[in-house]
C-alpha cells in the first residue's frame, strides 16, 4: 500500500518563513510550493537530491511569489507543475510586476525568471501521481487573489496542504485586500478539513482546525483595529500604521513577520471603506 512521508523546508524570516513540502513515496517525490529566494530554492533542491528520488510533480497553492519563485531552481522543465487555472493565470499576470517591486529589496536573491504552472484545472480537480490522489480545491480570493488547498490521500492516510489560509503563529499578509472573503472561506472550509493534519504555508503543521479558528480571530481583530484607526478613511497614516502594528503585536506577542501588519493596512482600510463598514 502506498504511503507518503512529509518533509518540510522552512525559510528564515528574510524568506517570509515560508514552508515548502516534499511528499515522499516509494516511487518519487511531490513538491508543494517552491519558496521565495534563490538560496532557499537551492537548499530545497539539495534536500530533494538527498532523498535520491525523482520529482514527479509539483503543485502551487496560490500566486504569491514565496510559493512559486523557486520553481525554476527546484524542478526540471520536464516536471509537470499543477495549479488551478486561476492560480496559473494570476502568476502569469503578476510575476513580472512582483519582481520589479521586490528585486530592489532582495537583489540577486530574487529569481530573474519564473515558471507558470502548465497543468491547470479550472475549478479544481484530482491528480493521481506517485500512488497518491491529490484533490485540488479552488477557493477563489482569500489571502491572495486566487487560493486553493490540496487534499492528499493514500489509502487511509490523508493530509491537507492549505497554503496561506492560515499563518500558524505568525502575522498575516493582508495586502491583497480580501479579508472579508478570507473570513468567509475559513468558515466554509473548517468543516471540510476537520480531523485532518493541516500543513500551512507559514508556521507549524498541526492536527485539527484550531489554527483556522485562530486565523479567523486574528483577521477579525485586525479588521476591527483598522476600522477604528481609519475612521472610514481608505488608508492609514504612518502613525496609525505604527499603532496598528503595536496593537497586533500585543495580540500576537513574539510572532514573526510583524512588518506585514503595516504593509496590508491600506488595503484593508480601502476594503472596509468600500463596504461602508
Amino acid at each position: 500500500m502506498t504511503e507518503f512521508t512529509v518533509h518540510t523546508y522552512t525559510a528564515a524570516e528574510k524568506g517570509i518563513c515560508v514552508n515548502s513540502y516534499l511528499l515522499e513515496t516509494a516511487d518519487g517525490v511531490l513538491l508543494v510550493d517552491a519558496n521565495l529566494l534563490v538560496a532557499d530554492a537551492r537548499a530545497l533542491a539539495a534536500r530533494i537530491a538527498a532523498l535520491g528520488k525523482p520529482v514527479l510533480a509539483a503543485f502551487v497553492t496560490h500566486p504569491h511569489p514565496d510559493h512559486f519563485n523557486g520553481l525554476p531552481y527546484v524542478v526540471g522543465e520536464d516536471v509537470p507543475v499543477h495549479a488551478t487555472t486561476a492560480v496559473a493565470k494570476t502568476i502569469e499576470e503578476t510575476a513580472a510586476a512582483k519582481r520589479e517591486q521586490w528585486q530592489p529589496t532582495y537583489g540577486e536573491q530574487w529569481p530573474d525568471r519564473f515558471r507558470v504552472p502548465d497543468q491547470t484545472l479550472a475549478g479544481g480537480g484530482t491528480v493521481e501521481v506517485a500512488g497518491l490522489r491529490v484533490h485540488i480545491h479552488d477557493l477563489g480570493p482569500a489571502e491572495s487573489d486566487a487560493d486553493s488547498y490540496l487534499l492528499v490521500e493514500a489509502g487511509a492516510q490523508r493530509a491537507a496542504f492549505i497554503g496561506d489560509l492560515a499563518f500558524n503563529g505568525l502575522h498575516s499578509y493582508t495586502a491583497d485586500g480580501h479579508s472579508a472573503a478570507w473570513l468567509a472561506v475559513l468558515e466554509r472550509v473548517t468543516g471540510e478539513l476537520s480531523g485532518l493534519p493541516l500543513y500551512p504555508g507559514h508556521g507549524r503543521a498541526s492536527d485539527g482546525t484550531a489554527m483556522l479558528t485562530r486565523q479567523r480571530q486574528y483577521l477579525l481583530m485586525y479588521r476591527e483595529a483598522v476600522r477604528r484607526l481609519s475612521a472610514e478613511a481608505p488608508s492609514l497614516t504612518p502613525d496609525q500604521k505604527a499603532e496598528l502594528t503595536e496593537i497586533m503585536s500585543g495580540y500576537l506577542p513574539g510572532a514573526a513577520l510583524g512588518w506585514l501588519v503595516g504593509l496590508g493596512a491600506d488595503a484593508v482600510a480601502a476594503e472596509l471603506a468600500a463596504a461602508g463598514s
